[in-house]
């Protein structure tokens, strides 16, 4: 799994967490995040596989270990 997500991803983690979602997110709540909140389609989640959890449940990353990432690197 990436630990530095893109602009794309981060804006996507971060409606799905305001609406409740944290560690997991089925196919199911991203299609009523993205007919609801207007989130962009995340290729980048339902396409791989290191998200995957089951079928049509995938792993969310956390935007806590993407600023640790971020810390990390600067110092």
């Amino acid at each position: 799994m990436q630990n530095k997500l893109t602009p794309e991803q981060e804006s996507f983690v971060k409606i799905a967490n305001d609406n409740g979602f944290t560690n997991e997110i089925t196919r199911k709540d991203i299609l009523s995040l993205e007919s609801n909140q207007g989130a962009k389609w995340p290729r980048w989640l339902v396409r791989d596989s290191a998200y995957r959890v089951g079928r049509g449940s995938y792993s969310l990353p956390t935007l806590g270990q993407v600023v640790e990432a971020e810390s990390a690197e600067g110092e």
